[in-house]
């Protein structure tokens, strides 16, 4: 016999094909046809058919119906699993006999608990119903017999039998009136597939404590432990991995899981939706008493969709949600989770009394995470790369959730090239890959990411020194040296503020941060935040502080604070209260920064001001704002040189100059000029040259095109500007006044 291809007999063929195997009447010997034959798919499958010549042209394909199915011993088969796709030999086909089966043990699997419930209350005419079925096929011992061919009308909402033991032994069992058969369990489709057979344990990384505690749950559940924490809120960001947490847990644990989002239950008709609800609900109940050992877990997917009350409709489906949830409330065996990233909008009913009272929080994979999740995420892929490129790559991925990885690593695969340099530790084209794909809580919101295009290394600023330094002390110094803060006991900053006058360099510090480590910048505008709708900038203050928490370890930089939060006086008393609450807001979440984390820093914010006296002095307390730092302008020749020199010699895009002691001389004759005023002497020198020695013409830029550049710029700082700026910085005694001295 060649080597034959088999494939399924379509349903169209109604009962007349079942248990069939169609092949050419010129394949076998003729004594093999019309006699049961054992078909291997492997070592745990076969299928017990009735091998039926049949006239066709060629003797290369058959087909076969898998209604039978005989698996090895306690190890049920998934009628998924089972696929006719393949080739065949000879070898493959092995002949038995048939004899009348006197009795034989079965468990019957419905297609859902309804009808399990009902036919288990009469199980004299399930024998009977189960006798009349059998009688279409030729069993085994642990074999599956798939009733899916049979009409709705013929199968009485059975899906299998099992078929445990007959008195036949090795040979094949026909069933006839007289023989007698006992049903020794009954159980919905759905138990069938997860309690008995169990779904597929997906492998989950970097989540051991969420793993352990809903774990525990569920085993204190399976004992029978009193109900004390059966309805779960799972919170965690988009991707954060909160239904693999489900999923894997149920299935390593083989709970029924029953898994739903809002759009599964929702109708067009009245009262749809509420039913839809109550039935799972109800059917989780009917499989409790079904069997005493089963597990159920209820997901509600997105629940902030569900739990809320925003309109009448919503107020109806939670009120039927409150109800179903009070049920069930003192059955241990029954566990509702709700899974959300934004917990705020579920209605606060839902957490009172033992409603939702226990909370498992997913957070931002930390360092150490990532490093598993890439390991385990090139395990998958079959990719073997060293805990010294994991963790790199970890370090170049600060705030992206499992979904981000999984999306970079699947686009890695794509490239082999790609996947042989990470193999031998070349990340150029995967820092490339990365840079595509930033952290998902940083593609949209309020706030811009600072990216590496946008970068402006402390070496490109010239000038500052004493504030380069109080900047490394309070951001670089506790990235760097978490272990040395964390052993003298001394807390990170919380909050650094930049003031000084205009166009000295406050935002081009921040922009330097994220240069020196892979830290994300998140910046802000007061006026991005600010809204006249009544509710909304606090809402926006909340959502900023969010995506920096989400993407830690973070700086959130916000510009022009002054005019988001300024002093309350006894003059806005008679306000709306609109500054009094957006103040209180920026304070609450101050407040609730935490830096106790494996980087010794979690969220540093960041904020500059020109009129540091407007701003309240509650934010000026030690544990907000910890560090006030003043920018100061140029204010010797030798400072505002510094800033010409580092203009002039730009890495990126240096400025041919004729001689640089034009630099000196620019210096001295540039009092009361900001950082900012210097930059623009120095392009308008270039636009100077440009036009007066023409496009072509022009190499060099010289000392008269500076000294035109002067003529039309005037400063923009004054002398009583810098002596009050000056006065406010004395009266707040900072760390960096000349004289204190820092050493590394």
């Amino acid at each position: 016999m060649k080597t034959v291809f088999i494939s399924n007999i379509p349903n169209s063929k109604g009962t007349n094909a079942i248990q069939k195997l169609y092949a050419s009447d010129t394949l076998l010997s003729k004594s093999w046809f019309n006699q049961y034959v054992f078909l291997k798919l492997s070592e745990n499958a076969k299928i017990l058919c009735k091998l039926v010549p049949q006239l066709i042209s060629t003797d290369k394909f058959a087909t076969c119906d898998p209604s039978v199915v005989k698996h090895a011993s306690n190890k049920f088969i998934h009628s998924s699993t089972v696929k006719l796709e393949i080739f065949i030999t000879k070898e493959d086909i092995e002949p038995i006999c048939v004899t009348n089966a006197k009795y034989l043990t079965v468990s019957v699997i419905f297609k859902d608990v309804k009808h399990q419930n009902i036919w288990s209350k009469n199980l004299t005419k399930l024998t009977d119903a189960i006798r009349h079925l059998l009688r279409l096929f030729v069993v085994h011992n642990n074999c599956l017999v798939n009733l899916n061919r049979l009409g709705l009308k013929q199968n009485f909402n059975i899906d299998f039998i099992i078929v445990h033991n007959t008195d036949c032994k090795n040979n094949g069992a026909r069933i006839t009136p007289e023989t007698s058969i006992e049903i020794v369990k009954t159980m919905s489709t759905l138990q069938f597939y997860h309690a008995e057979i169990g779904l597929e344990v997906k492998p989950l990384f970097g989540m051991e404590p969420q793993v352990t505690c809903l774990k525990n749950i569920i085993k204190a559940a399976k004992n029978g432990c009193s109900a004390l924490c059966n309805m779960i809120i799972l919170i965690g960001q988009s991707g954060s991995g909160k239904t693999s947490l489900v999923q894997h847990v149920t299935a390593s644990l083989k709970c029924i899981l029953f898994h739903f989002m809002y759009t599964d239950f929702i109708n067009a008709d009245t009262g749809s939706t509420e039913i839809a609800i109550c039935d799972v609900f109800k059917q989780a109940q009917l499989l409790i008493e079904q069997n005493s050992k089963n597990v159920c877990v209820i997901m509600l997917e997105k629940a902030e969709s569900m739990l809320n009350c925003k309109n009448a409709n919503a107020k109806q489906i939670s009120a039927q949600i409150q109800d179903c949830l009070t049920s069930v409330q003192n059955c241990c065996r029954i566990i509702v989770i709700a899974t959300t990233s934004m917990p705020y909008l579920i209605d606060a009913s839902f957490k009172q009394g033992s409603r939702f009272s226990y909370e498992i929080y997913i957070g931002v994979p930390s360092q150490s995470d990532r490093v598993k999740l890439i390991q385990g995420f090139c395990g998958i892929l079959n990719v073997n790369i060293k805990h010294s490129v994991a963790l790199s790559l970890a370090k170049l991925t600060p705030g992206y959730t499992a979904a981000d990885l999984e999306l970079v690593f699947n686009e890695i695969c794509n490239v082999s090239q790609i996947v042989l340099e990470l193999k031998n530790g070349i990340l150029n084209s995967t820092i490339k890959i990365i840079a595509k794909y930033p952290a998902s809580s940083l593609r949209s919101g309020i706030g811009q990411v600072i990216t590496k295009s946008e970068l402006c290394p402390t070496t490109n600023l010239g000038g500052l020194t004493n504030v380069k330094l109080m900047f490394d002390v309070c951001i670089k110094w506790p990235l760097m040296h978490p272990k040395a803060f964390k052993y003298f006991s001394v807390p990170p900053p919380k909050g650094v503020l930049l003031y000084g006058p205009p166009g000295c360099g406050k935002t081009s510090l921040v922009r330097s941060i994220a240069s020196w480590a892979n830290i994300n910048v998140l910046t802000a505008m007061a006026a991005e935040l600010y809204s006249p709708y009544l509710g909304v900038t606090e809402a926006n203050i909340s959502q900023l502080f969010q995506r920096a928490r989400a993407n830690i370890p973070s700086i959130l930089f916000i510009d022009e604070l002054d005019s988001l939060v300024s002093c309350r006086t006894e003059e806005k008393t008679n306000s709306s209260g609109c500054e009094d609450r957006v103040l209180s807001t920026f304070l609450v979440e101050m407040d609730g920064i935490s830096n106790d984390t494996e980087h010794g820093q979690g969220i540093v914010v960041v904020a500059a001001t020109n009129r540091p006296d407007k701003i309240d002095a509650a934010l000026l307390r030690p544990g907000r704002f910890d560090r006030q730092i003043y920018v100061p302008p140029p204010l010797t020749a030798q400072e505002r040189y510094d800033i010409l020199h580092t203009i002039v010699n730009n890495p990126d895009q240096s400025m041919p100059i004729l001689d640089s002691s034009i630099l000196n001389e620019v210096a001295l004759i540039t009092d009361w000029f900001s950082a900012a005023d210097l930059a623009n002497v120095v392009k308008e020198a270039g636009l100077s040259c440009l036009t007066k020695d023409g496009i072509e013409s022009c190499t060099t830029v010289k000392k008269e095109h500076f000294e035109e550049a002067l003529a039309n710029i005037k400063p923009s700082l004054s002398k009583n500007q810098i002596l009050w700026y000056s006065s406010f910085s004395s009266q707040q005694k900072h760390p960096n006044d000349p004289g204190h001295q820092c050493k590394l």
